[in-house]
């Protein structure tokens, strides 16, 4: 019974293993996948976890502090005693105290740095977002990589059947003494190329598998694959969508409006602070050769409340805080620049992608017309040899042609598609609509 147990878990394993092997990834579970187990997203979450921890402890800074504290003193010999004065005496005394102080103001600087601590978590998030979408593109590209080299074993797999077929061909040829024997034994080493470049086609294929989920065994879902004009959409126009939806021009904002208001904190120095403090404290003292009130009465009648106010005006500090705002400002300006350079660096990377889907339109076109071409002329060329009025070497040429005809096409429509899909999504749509 054991047995029996054991070889239908085994079973039950084995088959959704080879179900997980066939089930077909979609492009939005493998970016999804991708997000979900890298490390980089990880890290910019645990950033942003660390900056909301600072928010929360700037917050805090306007509430009160409050301590308490005691103290227990012990003297041999001669010591000084309530009087003011030295006795030859062993004296005990006893100390307690409670204070609170909070701020009233401190030069505008917490407000500021709760301002350029809520910059930098807007920051962070939008870094998060970069990272997301750095990898989005990524397995987007490898997705695509797959369906290109999957066409192109699927067009190495057409030609080992064409010419499987033409060895049948050209042995009903041999058998009516059209062609000569040696005919045939240059379709089998066309055979024996072609299964090469089969074999070297999986390879890539396999290769594709692995550059985008690091292992071989799984399939992806075909996407929608229909060739539309671009004719209504322009740089500029995509340019100007992608300025309110870029997470790197987002980042590189809320950097600049850090780096705004890291100025006027380092400003803050210029200013005086108040703060507003209450204390409380008591004792207890006893000696040996005095008479000594009780511990009740003593920690009531030595109770002592106290409020107060400190001012704190800077004069001079080695012009450490002027040097401070000249280095803020220098970073503002920085930031302001890394802006302006995230600006230019999207828009050229927009007119690439531009340019290079406009390009793979138009060798699309052209390869389309030369697939076409090429069919008509294997069509005639295969009549001809059927005919036994050519040789094979000449119709290996044309089918060659042909081939290399489908795996062009099949290159440009798919970097057509990947640019046009990439292009959709600097307009602020999503890589897997």
């Amino acid at each position: 019974m054991k047995k029996l147990i054991v070889a239908a878990v085994a079973a039950i394993v084995f088959i959704a293993n080879i179900q997980a092997q066939n089930k077909k990834w979609s492009l939005k579970e493998c970016i999804d996948y991708a997000i979900l187990h890298n490390i980089e997203v990880k890290q910019s979450q645990n950033r942003i976890k660390s900056l909301k921890v600072e928010r929360n402890t700037l917050k805090s800074s306007f509430l009160p502090d409050l301590n308490v504290g005691a103290s227990q003193r012990f003297s041999f010999g001669r010591a000084l005693n309530q009087d003011n004065t030295y006795e030859d005496s062993n004296i005990q005394n006893s100390s307690f105290s409670a204070s609170a102080e909070m701020p009233l103001f401190t030069g505008f600087k917490t407000s500021a740095s709760i301002t350029r601590n809520k910059f930098d978590i807007l920051a962070a998030e939008a870094n998060k977002e970069l990272i997301e979408n750095n990898l989005s593109l990524n397995v987007t590209n490898y997705y695509f990589q797959i369906l290109l080299n999957k066409e192109i074993y699927r067009i190495a797999q057409e030609q080992i059947r064409l010419t499987k077929e033409q060895e049948i061909r050209t042995r009903i040829l041999i058998e009516n003494r059209k062609v000569p024997q040696s005919q045939l034994y240059d379709v089998k080493a066309q055979l024996a190329d072609d299964e090469l470049v089969a074999t070297e086609a999986r390879n890539s294929l396999r290769l594709s598998f692995l550059d985008l989920k690091g292992e071989e065994y799984f399939d992806v879902d075909s996407l929608d694959e229909s060739i539309v004009s671009m004719e209504s959409v322009t740089p500029e126009g995509i340019y100007a969508s992608a300025l309110s939806c870029m997470p790197q021009i987002k980042q590189a904002h809320y950097s600049l409006q850090s780096k705004v208001k890291s100025t006027k904190v380092v400003k803050s120095g210029y200013y005086p602070q108040l703060f507003l403090g209450a204390g409380i404290n008591t004792g207890y003292y006893y000696s040996r050769r005095a008479m000594n009130p009780s511990f009740y009465q003593q920690f009531k009648n030595n109770m002592q409340k106290s409020i107060y106010f400190t001012l704190s005006i800077p004069l001079f500090d080695r012009f450490s805080t002027r040097n401070q705002v000249k280095t803020a400002r220098l970073e503002e300006n920085n930031a302001r620049l890394s802006l302006e350079n995230e600006k230019k660096s999207l828009y050229k990377d927009i007119e690439k992608a531009y340019m290079d889907a406009l390009a793979a339109f138009e060798k699309y076109e052209s390869t389309t017309k030369a697939v076409a071409a090429n069919r008509e002329a294997h069509r005639y060329a295969l009549e001809k040899y059927m005919a036994g009025k050519s040789a094979v070497y000449e119709y290996n040429e044309i089918k060659m042609k042909l081939a290399d005809a489908l795996s062009q096409q099949s290159q440009t429509k798919y970097t057509y598609l990947l640019k046009e899909r990439i292009l959709a999504f600097y307009s602020c749509h999503s890589l897997v609509e």
